[in-house]
Formats: C-alpha cells, sequence, structure tokens
C-alpha cells in the first residue's frame, strides 16, 4: 500500500493562480517608467537605467548642454563612468521591483552604484577616482559623491553644497567613450 502524500485542497491553488494572473494582468502604475519620468537624464524607453548598465556622461563649463556624441579631444571637462549595481544593490532590485508594483517611492528615491570621474584640464587627463552616486528621480538628481550634482530635468551640473552652476551634461556613446578613456588613462591590470 503506498503512502498518501498530502496535496494543497484544489480551490486554494486555484486561488493562487487567480490571484497570480489577476497580478499579471493588472498595469504596474508605480514602476518608474511613466510619462512624468520620460524627459528625465538617463531614463530609457524601459524606465530607470538598468542594474547592468553602464554609461559614460561628459559634463562641462558650457551655457547649454553639450552636443558633443564623442570625448573631446582637447578642452576642460569631467567624465563620469557609471558602472553597474553593486551585488548586494542589484539583489534589493528584487524587492524593489515587487514593491513598486504598489508604491513607486523606493524607486523614486533611487540607488548608488560606482562611478569612476576623471577630470581633464586643457586636455590634460587627471588620474580616476572613484566615487559613488546616487541615482534618483525624486528629488530629480544624479548626486555624486565628489560634491557635484546633476539635475536630471535640465541636465544642468552644479555644486551640491551651494547649488553654484558648473555647466551641463550630456550622455555619450559607452563603447567609443571607453576606449577613448583606456588611450588616456593607463588601466590597473585586472589580474592582479
Amino acid at each position: 500500500m503506498r503512502p498518501r502524500i498530502a496535496t494543497p485542497a484544489p480551490r486554494l491553488l486555484a486561488s493562487l493562480a487567480a490571484a497570480c494572473l489577476i497580478g499579471l494582468a493588472l498595469p504596474a502604475p508605480a514602476q518608474v517608467n511613466q510619462q512624468q519620468y520620460d524627459g528625465y537624464f538617463l531614463v530609457g524607453r524601459f524606465g530607470e537605467i538598468c542594474t547592468m548598465c553602464e554609461a559614460v556622461v561628459l559634463c562641462s563649463a558650457a551655457p547649454a548642454p553639450p552636443t558633443a556624441n564623442a570625448v573631446p579631444d582637447d578642452g576642460s571637462f569631467t567624465l563620469y563612468h557609471l558602472h553597474t549595481r553593486t551585488f548586494w544593490s542589484q539583489v534589493s532590485t528584487i524587492r524593489e521591483w515587487f514593491v513598486s508594483n504598489f508604491s513607486s517611492a523606493s524607486l523614486a528615491a533611487g540607488h548608488e552604484r560606482p562611478v569612476t570621474v576623471y577630470d581633464v584640464t586643457g586636455g590634460h587627463w587627471q588620474p580616476p577616482r572613484q566615487a559613488t552616486m546616487r541615482v534618483a528621480l525624486e528629488p530629480a538628481l544624479l548626486g555624486i559623491s565628489d560634491g557635484r550634482e546633476i539635475d536630471r530635468t535640465d541636465r544642468r551640473w552644479r555644486r551640491s553644497a551651494d547649488r553654484a552652476n558648473l555647466g551641463y551634461c550630456t550622455r555619450l556613446p559607452l563603447w567609443a567613450s571607453i576606449a577613448t578613456i583606456e588611450a588616456h588613462v593607463q588601466m590597473p591590470d585586472r589580474d592582479e
């Protein structure tokens, strides 16, 4: 005689399946890819910059957002290379995604990610510095631990402490920018 295996009541399974289907069918109005964030700097077609995405941002003392589509050959500017989110920061996105189906507060408040800062003065590249960047939608800022920030609505670059205007920023093509950075900066060996 075979032992009888306890199975959940069919009504319970049907209820759970129905709840899952309803949850998947309903739109997630709290997700960050809402129209109110469409014009924000570094917000893409599918919402906030993804956890595994990188970006290179050029900031310079210009009277309007730069129209450059490559790292300039000379002049003075700052490049921010936003790296992928750290392991634990990526793990937290799972919880954030579930919560965002009901409230966008945690996603709008943002996350931190590592960033490498390259300051170029008169065409001379300074040694890169490691920093962190707080990527938030509310307030609409990219806050960098180097004391500067980027307004995500108008791409204005300014000092965090007194909000003094430093210029404007634009996003550059990733792979071409990384190749230019590597040509100008001695990169540490990855085997060390």
